[in-house]
């Protein structure tokens, strides 16, 4: 038996190791389906908070506007307008501090006229309360001794009414939008609707004014300073200008910007007639080339360019083709001797003999053309160079006049451009275009922003759950009591044999010590056959006889399980149940006997056996045999040999023996005991025995070799143990009905 003990503790920690490295997502919904109440009850307490939250609190309006802001500044001048450029997010990042500032803000007040409307008790009596930290912050301050209360009793003149004004219209305005569009977006929160319309509105026309005068201060500073600049640059022009006009009185010589002009000229019109001369040297000569290549009696030279656009060579080699083919017809006619035909061949021998004359006649002019073009190339060459030494000459002798020339016309330049942009502020000091403009004012909101329910409710709700399902692991991690009979195997490691459920008063047949007796049909009377077969199947061959009751400490339901259990064995065997509970007994007052005999009494030899038995029912094989007189030496009493004897005594004489033994944790009595039976059970009431208790108990039992058959849960309710694992320890199972959570 111990060895089986052992495996079966074995296959429980393989089990437990195996179930540790699974996450099983069902114990948490399980777990949460166990704390269902807790979790509505806090959801609905937040809940509750919530709507209390947006009942109270002061409804907030909202008023925008929203604003245009080209980064472009508008000018008169359309040069000067400027395209989009790399610090175009840096222009927003300046629009909205200039928005937020104090500045704008303190002109929204001087034209609302807060400051008078501030005097009023009303306006006091809201910046009362958002000043209220600064109020407690003096009143800190006079009780450790700052006296402070003249100045906190001082009223505040109209310039510090106006900047705390102001800084509680920038706390509360909010911008927003630019980069990607060109709309600034304005907002502002107050719980009057008609002063947060006032506020934006007056918050848009003076930013769009302050960038107004900002733009034309920046221009009149501009005009200012051109203007003193352009009166020292027309005194230095003209001193310039007299300056070159004294230097050419006394060299007598004229501008010398013509005269560069002038030999620039003559020197490009060199340059253009030597790349022609030498394009038609080099069409010349390549045609020279080709006429020495060919021999002079060769057909070649009909194939030149020249002779082929000369109309009298053309003629020529037409007559002396026709002539020919007259000759070679003649010839094949009249032979050779014929007059016609030697007067044919006389023709065509002047003809032939004209056309060579008129190929000489190209040829020549083809080498005259070719030396003709070489020789212009060396005359222009010449007169290049000779006039790029004209203006290395001229260059040289007016250097000076030059170096005048150049100073007057770039101070005039520079004249001229600061008169243009002198011009162009007047012009621009003029324009009052803005790159600012409001595309949609204020309009008085007629909804408030602030509270919003839905959201408050919302977020109520969800934090409620939050909250509830947080309590509930909480709940489940600071629980260490037993709820399941696989909880008293795994924290125990010894076998569960089973459970007794918890009787209400409308399912009970009577008094629950009797509730197995009363109805062997119901599902308590089911529960403790259970455990009847788990004892019988403990050890096939030799099952246990003697059987101790036992539990942690009082009251965790050990004596209905012994009685039950004691009425469950009488149907098998005759059956005695045995209370040696010698300090504290129960059987007698629960089961309203009259005998007032019992152990005690047959221990000490009062009474006999036959006088201590009796039967609480009609069962004539459910036996009891109650403490009797109570013992004041209940552990001598119990750890006598004469108990022993009794003991094997009633063992002979009955086929069970259940002994309903004290707890084991508040004496010893139970430990005693233990070694004198044939197993022990050990009792646990669900949802209230300490597992640190009942693990106390077991090992106590446990080094006094007393042989522990496993453990009971006892007073359990299925429908709660149902959100333990429903495929154990669900309603149905169970024979009942439970409502669904």
């Amino acid at each position: 038996m111990a060895f089986q003990q052992h495996q079966m503790a074995n296959e429980r920690t393989v089990h437990q190791l195996e179930s540790e490295d699974v996450i099983d997502l069902s114990d948490y919904l399980k777990t949460i389906k166990r704390s269902k109440w807790w979790i509505l009850i806090t959801t609905l307490i937040c809940l509750l908070v919530g709507v209390v939250i947006a009942r109270t609190s002061s409804p907030i309006f909202q008023a925008s506007s929203k604003i245009l802001a080209n980064p472009n500044q508008p000018s008169s001048i359309q040069d000067e307008r400027i395209i989009s450029s790399t610090i175009t997010s840096l222009f927003y990042e300046t629009q909205y501090g200039i928005i937020q500032s104090r500045a704008i803000a303190e002109t929204v007040v001087e034209e609302l006229g807060l400051v008078d409307s501030f005097k009023t008790e009303q306006m006091q009596e809201k910046v009362r309360e958002k000043t209220f930290l600064e109020n407690a912050k003096l009143k800190v301050s006079s009780l450790l001794g700052k006296d402070d209360k003249e100045e906190n009793a001082k009223p505040l003149d109209d310039s510090e009414i106006k900047v705390l004004l102001a800084t509680n219209i920038r706390k509360e305005l909010i911008v927003s939008g630019g980069q990607q569009s060109q709309i600034i977006n304005i907002s502002y929160q107050s719980e009057d609707p008609v002063l947060a319309t006032n506020i934006i509105n007056s918050v848009a026309q003076a930013y769009i004014k302050f960038g107004l005068e900002a733009r034309l201060n920046e221009v009149k500073g501009t005009e200012e300073w051109l203007s003193e600049q352009s009166s020292d640059l027309k005194d230095q022009l003209t001193a310039s200008e007299n300056k070159l006009r004294d230097f050419r009185l006394q060299q007598g010589i004229v501008d010398s910007s013509l005269q560069q002009q002038d030999s620039n000229s003559r020197l490009q019109t060199l340059n253009d007639q030597l790349i022609n001369a030498q394009t038609n040297l080099s069409t010349a000569e390549e045609l020279y080339q080709q006429v020495n290549t060919f021999s002079p009696e060769s057909n070649e030279f009909l194939s030149l360019r020249p002779v082929q656009e000369s109309r009298a060579a053309s003629q020529l080699v037409t007559d002396e083709a026709r002539l020919q083919s007259k000759v070679n017809e003649l010839y094949e006619r009249y032979r050779e001797k014929h007059p016609k035909m030697i007067a044919a061949r006389s023709e065509l021998k002047s003809v032939q003999e004209s056309l060579s004359a008129e190929i000489q006649k190209i040829v020549r002019g083809i080498e005259s053309n070719y030396k003709l073009a070489k020789q212009q190339v060396v005359n222009i060459q010449k007169l290049l160079t000779q006039e790029k030494e004209n203006i290395q000459s001229l260059q040289g002798s007016n250097f000076t006049l030059t170096s005048l020339e150049r100073e007057v016309e770039n101070k005039r330049r520079i004249y001229e451009s600061f008169i243009e942009r002198l011009m162009q502020a007047n012009i621009t000091g003029d324009f009052k275009a803005s790159n600012i403009q409001v595309i949609d004012s204020a309009t008085v909101p007629k909804i408030p922003i602030k509270p919003n329910v839905k959201i408050i409710i919302i977020i109520s709700i969800f934090i409620g759950l939050v909250l509830g399902v947080i309590f509930a692991f909480v709940r489940e991690v600071l629980d260490n009591t037993y709820r399941t009979p696989d909880a008293l195997e795994d924290n125990l490691n010894i076998p569960s044999l089973g459970l007794t459920l918890a009787l209400k008063k409308k399912d009970a047949h009577g008094i629950p010590e009797l509730e197995y007796s009363n109805d062997t049909d119901n599902v308590f009377a089911e529960c403790i056959n259970t455990i009847r077969t788990s004892l019988q199947f403990s050890n096939i061959e030799n099952p246990p006889k003697t059987i101790l009751i036992t539990s942690a400490t009082g009251s965790e339901g050990k004596s209905t399980l012994a009685m039950n259990l004691a009425a469950a064995y009488s149907h098998i065997g005759n059956t005695l149940l045995l209370e040696v509970d010698l300090r504290k007994p129960s059987i007698a007052r629960n089961l309203k006997l009259q005998n007032k005999k019992g152990l005690t009494d047959l221990l000490i030899g009062e009474a006999n056996l036959d006088e201590c038995v009796v039967n609480p029912t009609d069962d004539e094989q459910f036996n009891v045999i109650t403490c009797g007189k109570k013992a004041h030496n209940a552990i001598e009493i119990l750890s006598s040999n004469t108990f022993i004897e009794t003991l094997k005594l009633l063992e002979e004489k009955f086929d069970y023996i259940i002994l309903d033994g004290p707890p084991t944790l508040p004496v010893s009595d139970a430990c005693v005991l233990g070694n004198n039976v044939d197993g022990v059970i050990v009792a646990v009431k669900a949802e209230t025995t300490k597992i640190n208790v009942a693990k106390e108990a077991v090992t106590r039992l446990s080094k006094l070799n007393s042989n522990i058959i496993g453990a009971v849960l006892t007073v359990a309710e299925p429908g709660k143990m149902s959100y333990y694992g429903d495929h154990y320890y669900s309603a149905e199972y169970y024979g009942s009905e439970t409502k669904k959570a």
